[in-house]
Order: C-alpha cells, then structure tokens, then sequence
C-alpha cells in the first residue's frame, strides 16, 4: 500500500519531562510512556492536519518537542 493509500500513520513524538494528568489530558489519543526524564507518545495520525493539531497543542503547553518520527510497519519495508 502506498503513502497516498494510508488513511493513518504510526508517530511517536517525544516531548521534555514526565508524562502526567495534564498531558494525559492533553492528548487522550496517544499512549504515553516515560522514557528518561522525557515523555514519548505514540499514536495514529490520520493525515497532516492531525500532526498539525497535535504540534500546536505541544506548543500550547509550553512543551519542548525534542523528536517526531514515522513508526515503519511491516507493510511499509
């Protein structure tokens, strides 16, 4: 299946500090896990304006984005 195909893309965006309520608020869709003193969420993005919703959010919070990356599936090797 091509990129074009896809309805949805696997991300995970890691952010600085500790996941807790606020952000679990924050972003209900996404799983959350601590990964040494950042938070990485990971989830399904539907298209680019999904992205674009969640990196203003990210910026609403005053949160430092220190990556964004694609989750590669086995359909996508």
């Amino acid at each position: 299946m091509s990129q074009d195909q896809r309805l949805s893309q696997t991300c995970e965006l890691k952010v600085l500090g500790e996941p807790g309520p606020v952000l679990r608020a924050a972003f209900p869709e996404f799983e959350l896990r601590p990964d040494q003193g950042m938070t990485l969420l990971s989830g399904d993005l539907v298209d680019q304006a999904a992205l674009y919703g969640v990196l203003e959010r990210i910026n609403s919070l005053g949160l430092e984005l220190v990556s964004l990356n694609r989750v590669m599936d086995d359909d996508d090797t």
